[in-house]
């Protein structure tokens, strides 16, 4: 009996796990999350943005975000194309004369845990992951081999991720690349690998939370803020990304000065899930009150 009710309890908050959100989609719709349902919406919209990888004399971007569209390129996820931009692997995100990213608005304050690439590319020195147990453990550069792990098929990139730290929605457009006002540069991620399997490439390990994230191809000329996040080895140029998923939880904990989710973070279960549940466990006690009866 015991075994029986740890079970159903399990069944009930399998919804709990981490929620994951599939970009390869028209750009400009709603997606839901891996366990959202019409009554329990969790959702995330994207929308585009790029600026000019040009710096002013103190190495910092000195341009401001603009729009772009995001395209879809089906089976590997978001794209875009700007400035003199055409073709292969020119349609991706990258830093190559501008530096692209999509911008991620959540229904809610979500820890964001990881990133899903759909495409990799590179127009410099091709690197590559050595993966270990889902982790990249070291990179190498052509032909060479790893001296641990397993060799990936496709070239590494780098990646920068930010989090907006107002409580109302941004309006990064014509907002200045090299201050970033009121947004926080979370971590430069070099070394991503092309990922499609959840939970794809980790970031955020200090468990910030926020509504907006923005998620670019690396770029020198973007302010550090302070306790950002430096991993891999971070080269400008020459990286070219097609965004396929993320990953996350929903923040239902205090949030402290540093924008870390001090609580439990969960994807809310399905209402449905919850009510069978609920019908299983009175189940179960009703035959605990009837078993004496049936041994009298």
């Amino acid at each position: 009996m015991t075994a029986l009710t740890a079970l159903i309890a399990g069944l009930a908050w399998s919804g709990a796990a981490q929620a994951y959100w599939g970009l390869d989609t028209t750009p400009t719709a709603t997606v839901n999350d891996s366990a959202a349902t019409a009554q329990n919406p969790y959702t995330v919209k994207m929308s585009g943005f790029y600026v000019s990888n040009t710096l002013n004399a103190s190495n910092k971007l000195s341009g401001n975000w603009t729009a772009g569209t995001l395209t879809q390129y089906a089976g590997n996820g978001q794209g875009m194309s700007t400035g003199t931009d055409s073709g292969s692997p020119y349609h991706a995100l990258d830093n190559n004369g501008n530096t692209e990213g999509v911008l991620l608005s959540f229904s809610a304050s979500t820890v964001l845990t990881s990133i899903g690439l759909g495409y990799t590319a590179t127009t410099g020195p091709a690197e590559y992951g050595c993966v270990s147990n889902g982790a990249v453990v070291g990179t190498v550069l052509g032909s060479a081999a790893c001296s641990k792990g397993t060799k990936t098929s496709d070239v590494t990139v780098d990646v920068s991720v930010f989090r907006w730290t107002g409580t109302s929605a941004p309006t990064l457009a014509g907002t200045a690349a090299g201050t970033m006002g009121g947004w926080e540069l979370v971590g430069n991620y070099g070394d991503f690998i092309l990922d499609t399997t959840n939970p794809y490439n980790l970031v955020n390990s200090a468990g910030k939370t926020s509504s907006w994230w923005l998620i670019t191809a690396y770029n020198s000329g973007f302010t550090q803020s302070a306790g950002t996040e430096n991993r891999g080895t971070l080269t400008d140029g020459d990286d070219y990304f097609k965004l396929y998923a993320v990953a996350g939880n929903k923040c239902t904990g205090t949030v402290n000065a540093n924008g870390v989710c001090g609580g439990t973070t969960t994807n809310v279960p399905e209402p449905a899930t919850l009510a069978l549940a609920s019908v299983a466990l009175i189940g179960v006690a009703g035959l605990r009150r009837r078993q004496p009866k049936a041994n009298a």
